[in-house]
């Protein structure tokens, strides 16, 4: 099973294993730090992210994003906005991943493996790389 993230256009496919929920974006709080908001869950504080299509942060959180997924990560989760978010199981879907053509890979960027969804090309990534390319980037 894989959690499907759409954001500005972007189809992306995280494992859901390494998923800790999914939320809704009026839960979080906003914070002075440019590009970040703040989930409180349990007297735990987890940054939540948004990206734009080539996977930079956006300063501010368009008002089309709806949710955001809360990614597993020590000390505390971390946090991804989406306009869409759902479950998609990739052998029911007859869904096949491909390994990112090596033309395609850069150094920085999260994604592994492409595949074919509903007439779009999504991205599939874990969501370790994903935690590491907002470290880097934040």
């Amino acid at each position: 099973m894989y959690i499907l993230l759409v954001f500005d256009g972007i189809y992306l496919f995280v494992p859901q294993e390494e998923v800790h929920s999914v939320e809704i974006i009026s839960d979080v709080t906003h914070s002075s730090q440019a590009g970040v908001v703040w989930f409180l869950e349990h007297g735990l504080e987890s940054p939540v992210f948004c990206l734009d299509s080539d996977f930079s942060l956006l300063l501010e959180v368009p008002e089309k994003r709806e949710y955001f997924v809360l990614l597993k990560a020590d000390p505390q989760p971390v946090g991804i906005t989406c306009d869409e978010v759902e479950n998609v199981n990739f052998k029911q879907e007859h869904l096949h991943p491909q390994d990112l053509p090596v033309v395609m890979k850069t150094p920085d960027s999260p994604i592994k493996q492409l595949v074919s969804y509903q007439d779009k090309m999504a991205y599939v990534c874990s969501g370790a790389a994903l935690i590491k390319h907002l470290s880097v980037h934040s």
